[in-house]
């Protein structure tokens, strides 16, 4: 299914979301707004795949920040650890490379060893970006190991604006063409 707006509202979807300042805005307009994500609404994260990149990427990466600011990366971890692999790309995508190294690194470090965990297929795919730890920042002292502040320090100032900037320059992941 698409789930994409219909073309002849590309005008108005752009002017929304030229106007919002919150990627959560972006997510209520984008998804909650639009008539044909009900089904997508009851399949949850099974069907970020099926969608266009920049579409999953909002709505993980709107998780992720509603999760980070409630309760921390570590909640993320404990409540969404399975949407990471989506969060990771988006963060990528969306020009936070080292956010999304520091995801990766604090989420392998801080998750139960397990031969069953269901992202052990993600950390092989990232097996660059966990061979090279140094590449993001640390928090000194007894915080150092702390998954909160591991994200928190190298989180940038202008998370939201780099995501709204990614998501208006992919404005067709979004819309449906003629």
């Amino acid at each position: 299914m698409d789930y994409r707006f219909p073309a002849p509202t590309r005008d108005r979807l752009t002017t929304a979301l030229a106007e919002v300042d919150s990627i959560h805005d972006a997510a209520d307009i984008v998804f909650w707004s639009n008539p044909g994500t009900e089904e997508l609404r009851r399949r949850g994260i099974g069907a970020f795949a099926e969608l266009p990149p920049a579409f999953a990427h909002l709505l993980a990466l709107a998780s992720l920040h509603a999760t980070v600011l409630d309760a921390g990366f570590s909640g993320y971890l404990r409540t969404r650890r399975s949407e990471l692999p989506w969060a990771t790309r988006g963060l990528r995508a969306a020009g936070m490379p080292q956010l999304a190294a520091a995801a990766v690194l604090t989420a392998r470090d801080f998750s139960p060893s397990s031969p069953d965990d269901d992202l052990d297929r993600f950390f092989d795919d990232e097996h660059q970006t966990l061979a090279a730890p140094g590449r993001i920042r640390r928090p000194d002292g007894d915080r150092a190991d702390d998954p909160d502040e591991i994200y928190d320090i190298n989180e940038p100032a202008d998370f939201e604006h780099r995501i709204l900037d990614y998501i208006r320059a992919n404005l067709d992941d979004f819309v449906r063409e003629y």
